[in-house]
């Protein structure tokens, strides 16, 4: 029997999920919509499937005590995860960089398959949160042996048609005053939700973080500033580091593959400010043409050539995976393991082709 304590706690659980974006898995970010489903979400955690008004969390759980936890967005077309070999190793690394032991990344997999299935979904974002666990006192030092907690949601979202319409972003620049650490997935993010609250007055949806004079990444996307006619994005080696971003990927191999002029090297604060053409991309967002930067506009202030370009590449290069995906027949999830090869030649590609 769950305790009253737990039971007292629901409210609060709630808050917290609805803060990292579990609730709200939504606003523009391309057809994304928790709202309107006819029955009640089922979600994952502890090992089993329930409705998510059930899902109860120890106020002891290190994720609510100290943020002490990581998190991986999956996006889903037709069933297929984009990217989703890629996610399954970022899980890893960014547990292993935690030293959170006892839980096998690859299960991404199957809890997304679980909560597809169980939700009666094909086109979704699966939200999946890992915290270190439980403790019988607060403690900055956590004990020895404690299980991970794992928690995982999956939110309806549109189909791949609803890509072909670009959308457009109002961004803000700021300082980017985070941790060293931002290739870590973690759920501490406070780093990134304060500059958010801090312009979301002004009507920014994004903020691009700018540390020592270079671009690092948007609060929530990776960003990529046109150039002299090409996109460049920033190094995933930098000063600080920035998160290794599945869709950045997926773009780069996008380009590299339609002949779209891209570059991977440090962009610096004036450049992001002349520039004529900026893109954010996410999982979750997909892909945004910035049209606004705080006060004025991007170029014209619409979507500029090489936006077009390097959207259609894109598009072309989701399509492709989910075409191989939806082809294969695997009883775990649908199509990474068939898209995994050719995924990994176009990565290997980018690297060897961009790399600074």
């Amino acid at each position: 029997m769950r305790s009253a304590s737990n039971r007292s706690f629901a409210r609060a659980t709630a808050f917290v999920l609805r803060s990292e974006g579990v609730h709200a898995m939504v606003s523009k970010d391309q057809g994304c919509n928790d709202a309107g489903t006819a029955r009640e979400a089922l979600v994952w955690l502890g090992g089993e499937v329930l409705p998510i008004s059930r899902a109860r969390i120890s106020p002891l759980d290190r994720g609510f005590l100290f943020g002490d936890g990581v998190y991986e967005v999956v996006r889903f077309f037709s069933g297929v995860g984009i990217g989703l070999d890629l996610h399954v190793a970022r899980l890893g690394a960014s547990l292993s960089q935690l030293r959170i032991s006892g839980l096998d990344p690859a299960c991404l997999r199957t809890i997304s398959r679980t909560l597809l299935d169980a939700n009666g979904l094909t086109d979704a974002a699966v939200y999946l949160q890992v915290s270190r666990g439980t403790a019988s006192v607060r403690s900055h030092i956590p004990p020895a042996g404690i299980e991970p907690t794992i928690f995982a949601v999956a939110t309806p979202c549109g189909g791949l048609e609803e890509l072909e319409r670009i959308t457009t972003v109002h961004c803000a620049a700021a300082r980017d005053e985070r941790w060293l650490r931002c290739a870590i997935k973690s759920t501490s993010l406070l780093g990134s939700v304060l500059p958010m609250v801090e312009h979301s007055a002004t009507g920014a949806e994004e903020v691009i973080l700018v540390r020592d004079g270079l671009v690092s990444e948007g609060t929530s996307s990776n960003v990529f500033v046109e150039v002299d006619g090409v996109l460049v994005t920033p190094p995933l080696n930098s000063e600080p580091s920035i998160l290794h971003g599945v869709m950045r990927t997926r773009l780069l191999e996008g380009c590299i593959r339609g002949g779209v002029p891209c570059a991977v090297r440090p962009v610096t604060e004036a450049q992001l400010h002349a520039s004529r053409e900026v893109i954010v991309t996410a999982s979750k967002r997909i892909y945004s043409a910035v049209t606004r930067l705080g006060d004025q506009p991007v170029g014209d202030g619409t979507i500029g050539p090489l936006a077009r370009r390097a959207h259609a590449a894109l598009l072309t290069r989701l399509r492709d995976e989910v075409a191989v995906g939806a082809a294969c027949v695997d009883d775990s999830i649908a199509g990474p393991s068939a898209s995994a090869t050719s995924a990994r030649d176009l990565a290997s590609a980018a690297a060897s082709i961009l790399a600074p």
